[in-house]
C-alpha cells in the first residue's frame, strides 16, 4: 500500500496539484488500510467505528502540510472524540491518539490520562501538545504534556509514533504491517477512553 514515493505529493507546492495527486496517490491507500483497520477493530471488539479520510475541503490557499486518515467510534466525527489518525508529513509517517483542544467533555479525561501514564512513559512512544506539529517529544515528557494540556485551554493531547520518511525501513518498503500495529496499538487508549 504505502511507500516511500509517497511524500513526493509534497513536492507539488499548489493546492490544486497537491490536493489532486493525495486524491491520485494516498487516498487509495487510505481507503485499503483503513478498510483492513476498520475490520480488525469491529472483529477485537465488536463494536462499531468510523473513518474519514481528510479531504481538506476548506482550504483555499495553501496546500495542506500534512494528510491523514482517521477512525473514532463516534458516526458524528472524531475531532470532539477520542480517535486514532494514521498519515503523513512531507518528511515522516505518523500513527497517534489523540484528544484535541476542543474535545467534549475534556476535564472527564484527565483521570484516564493519569492512569496510562506508566504504559506511555514507559513505552516507545511519543507525546505533543499540538496535533498540527510533526514532531513528537521523548515518552518521559508525558507528565509535562498533560499538565500542559489540563492548564492550557488550547492545548491538544498526543500519543504516538512515527515513521521517518528516510528511514531504512521505509526505504526497504515493506512496513506496512508497522503502521497497522502500531494504529492498532494506540486503538487500545481509544476504545478505552470510549468506556468511561
Amino acid at each position: 500500500m504505502f511507500s516511500q514515493k509517497d511524500f513526493l505529493v509534497f513536492n507539488d507546492d499548489t493546492l490544486t496539484g497537491r490536493l489532486d495527486l493525495i486524491k491520485e496517490k494516498i487516498d487509495p491507500s487510505f481507503e485499503k488500510m483503513g478498510s483492513k483497520l476498520l475490520a480488525a477493530l469491529e472483529d477485537k471488539y465488536q463494536d462499531k467505528f468510523y473513518m474519514k479520510i481528510a479531504k481538506h475541503q476548506r482550504r483555499t490557499k495553501n496546500p495542506p502540510p500534512d494528510t491523514w486518515l482517521a477512525i473514532s467510534q463516534d458516526k458524528r466525527g472524531y475531532k470532539k472524540n477520542p480517535h486514532v489518525e494514521l498519515g503523513l508529513w512531507p518528511d515522516r509517517y505518523f500513527v497517534t491518539f489523540s484528544l484535541l483542544a476542543d474535545a467534549y467533555d475534556r476535564s472527564e479525561y484527565y483521570p484516564l490520562l493519569e492512569a496510562i501514564s506508566d504504559r506511555v512513559v514507559g513505552g516507545d512512544f511519543g507525546v505533543s501538545n499540538d496535533h498540527t506539529a510533526p514532531e513528537l517529544l521523548a515518552a518521559d515528557r508525558y507528565p509535562d504534556v498533560l499538565k500542559r494540556y489540563r492548564n492550557v485551554k488550547s492545548s491538544d493531547l498526543v500519543i504516538g509514533f512515527d515513521l521517518l520518511a528516510d528511514s531504512e525501513l521505509v526505504a526497504g518498503g515493506d512496513f506496512d504491517d508497522v503502521l497497522f500495529e502500531r494504529f492498532m496499538m494506540l486503538s487500545e487508549f481509544m476504545v478505552e477512553f470510549n468506556l468511561r
